[in-house]
């Protein structure tokens, strides 16, 4: 799991618990509200962005695998068969999307053309392979390896250029990184179960005020 996702991850949850307990902090600070309506905002727009790039873009497990099918006239012709049979009805038949069933997924399929320039065949066949969240489905079960493989050639050959010369390893988070990671959420709630134990009390002695 990548650092950014986890972290994309983390502010998510965040915007989610603020705007739980949005109702309880405008009461006790009624001044700050609209700058924690900001901050709700900004944390899971953030986050959910960080979630999505490295969800659906960026560098998958077999990033650094190279394609076992050598990338011939053969291998090309049967991945051209498959990604008409399969796969052009949601990225168009010359792959720069717009088929008929492109408007049927959450996730609009985008062009081939260029974007398959920017990731390695490793990357491209654990895609074809796995799917992506609100759009492609999987192949593994229908398509076989060889399969998989071939489609990428011919990807390949429609775009113009092969992957990327060099693939740079994703950044390994340092015990600095891993810290602030964990910490964040921990902080976090120990501030807001302070900050609720702390209006309860006040609430408590209130309340024998009275009596």
């Amino acid at each position: 799991m990548s650092l950014g996702l986890v972290i994309g991850g983390n502010l998510v949850v965040l915007g989610v618990v603020l705007f739980a307990l949005s109702q309880r902090i405008r009461r006790r600070w009624p001044a700050a509200y609209a700058y924690l309506s900001l901050l709700m905002t900004a944390t899971i727009t953030i986050g959910v962005f960080l979630v999505a790039i490295n969800v659906a873009g960026g560098q998958t497990p077999m990033s650094r695998t190279p394609n076992p099918v050598a990338d011939q006239v053969t291998s090309v012709d049967a991945g051209y068969r498959l990604y008409q049979a399969n796969c052009a009805a949601c990225h168009g038949v010359d792959g720069t999307g717009g088929g008929p069933l492109a408007g049927t997924t959450s996730v609009v399929p985008p062009s081939l053309r260029a974007h398959l320039t920017q990731h390695t065949d490793g990357d491209l066949f654990y895609w074809i392979s796995n799917g992506l969240p609100g759009g492609m489905p999987a192949w593994a079960a229908k398509l076989s390896e060889t399969d998989r493989w071939n489609l990428v050639n011919y990807l390949r050959s429609i775009n113009g250029q092969g992957p990327p010369a060099d693939v740079t390893p994703s950044p390994i988070p340092t015990s600095s990184a891993q810290a602030i990671v964990l910490i964040f959420p921990v902080g976090f709630g120990l501030f807001f179960a302070g900050w609720l134990a702390s209006g309860l009390r006040r609430s408590f002695s209130r309340a024998k005020h009275r009596t």
